[in-house]
């Protein structure tokens, strides 16, 4: 038996998508044991996205730049808005 942990989304149909890597491509049989993860509960408030938001943007500040180039420069773009 091959154990396999993936998440999987269920649609209002019933039908299934998810990845499950490590397996071959092509059908497979499968029982599905639901694991409670706490995270169906109520969804987070607007301040506590926001705040989470705010946290990335912070991170991301931090991050060193690594090409001090324009960003027109590293798209390719001309003096006339073309790609070079």
């Amino acid at each position: 038996m091959t154990m396999v942990r993936t998440r999987i989304r269920v649609a209002p149909d019933g039908t299934l998508t998810g990845r499950a890597s490590g397996l071959p491509p092509g059908e497979h049989e499968a029982e599905i044991a639901l694991v409670d993860t706490g995270k169906g509960v109520d969804p987070p408030d607007v301040h506590t996205l926001l705040a989470r938001v705010h946290a990335i943007q912070q991170e991301i500040a931090q991050l060193p730049v690594l090409d001090e180039r324009s960003s027109d420069a590293i798209i390719g773009y001309n003096e006339r808005g073309h790609f070079d």
